[in-house]
């Protein structure tokens, strides 16, 4: 049974025979086949290469494309993007709207054509081509929060929401038009489709502003794509998020994620109440140290916990460049080992 037909299965509000395994594969893809995060980071082939190599290897139930996801659409609108050449990931120092007239002088760059936002479309296209007819295949996109504190700078954009709100909202609404617009190429192109959005985890964004000025954005950005054609959206963030699961959940997402901080018991519980796929998580960090006595150990307590819904997928943070393939492997196992 292949990935789709386990989700299809899961779709009809049944029990999939075997528990369906996601670990965020990013940067570690570099390491398998032996290149840097750099390197995938600016060449197509590379890209292409890498995520169907770990495909072929872990055999994931989902394959998220990405490496630097955070500098994507800011390099685009204009951001200069380090790339080392050792196993850092790319990055970028720039702020970009230092006063509010900087923002009018941002445009909403065309996907097809600006920075590298054509190469992960063609990326993603082609990997869908060569295996999505056995496995979704997801776009990334960046949320309106997170690109608008990217944009501002993070400590300027809490300020401004707390002293100068209508030019945050601007932002943010800014934020989301770029955001559509990387969304719609992926629309057009028949792949799946993420939004990150990690900034909005709290303590780093307190469950009140997150309330009171960024969830509405976050909505209003999943209703658009939606009205694209693009029936499941996911709105991933790491981190502690139970004291912002609620307000998450009328975001329209179609995919929640239980990071290995957050309170299993109740992220199952909201997500039943709601019908949304839970993907519960341990930390990336365990995967790396590579103990498998630990990792069964943990991703036992995270299956015990929600073994009794029938939308729970098995996750864990984003792999690590560092991380050996066996130990993902073993992981792997241990899920897939798992009986019901």
């Amino acid at each position: 049974m292949n990935s789709k037909e386990l989700f299809k299965i899961m779709g009809e509000g049944k029990f999939p025979p075997v528990i369906p395994f996601i670990p965020t594969i990013f940067e570690h893809s570099a390491k398998v086949i032996g290149v840097t995060p750099s390197a995938i980071a600016l060449d197509e082939d590379l890209l292409v290469k890498s995520q169907l190599a770990c495909y072929e290897l872990y055999k994931h139930d989902l394959i998220s494309v990405g490496v630097d996801i955070y500098n994507v659409e800011y390099e685009a609108l204009g951001a200069k993007v380090t790339f080392p050449d050792n196993e850092e990931l790319p990055s970028t120092q720039d702020v970009l709207v230092k006063m509010e007239s900087d923002l009018d002088k941002l445009k909403v760059p065309d996907p097809e054509k600006a920075g590298r936002m054509p190469m992960f479309l063609n990326a993603v296209d082609r990997i869908n081509k060569e295996v999505g007819n056995e496995v979704t295949v997801n776009g990334t996109i960046v949320g309106p929060f997170t690109l608008a504190a990217i944009m501002r700078g993070f400590e300027n954009f809490i300020m401004d929401l707390v002293l100068n709100p209508d030019f945050a909202f601007k932002l943010m609404e800014f934020s989301n038009k770029v955001s559509l617009a990387y969304a719609k190429s992926f629309i057009d192109r028949g792949v799946g489709l993420s939004i990150n959005e990690s900034w909005i985890a709290p303590p780093l964004l307190s469950p009140s502003f997150y309330n009171e000025f960024v969830v509405d954005y976050e909505k209003q950005l999943i209703t658009d794509i939606k009205k694209l054609g693009q029936k499941n959206v996911a709105l991933i963030s790491g981190g502690n998020t139970n004291e912002i699961l609620k307000d998450m959940v009328t975001t329209g997402t179609s995919l929640l994620l239980a990071d290995s901080e957050c309170d299993r018991i109740y992220y199952k519980k909201i997500c039943q109440e709601n019908n949304i796929l839970m993907r519960a998580s341990i930390s990336s960090g365990i995967v790396e140290d590579g103990d498998e006595e630990v990792m069964k150990q943990k991703a036992y307590e995270v299956i015990n916990d929600c073994i009794d819904y029938q939308k729970f997928i098995f996750g864990c943070g984003i792999v690590s460049y560092d991380t050996k393939p066996e130990s993902v492997l073993k992981l792997k196992n241990i899920v897939r080992n798992y009986k019901y």
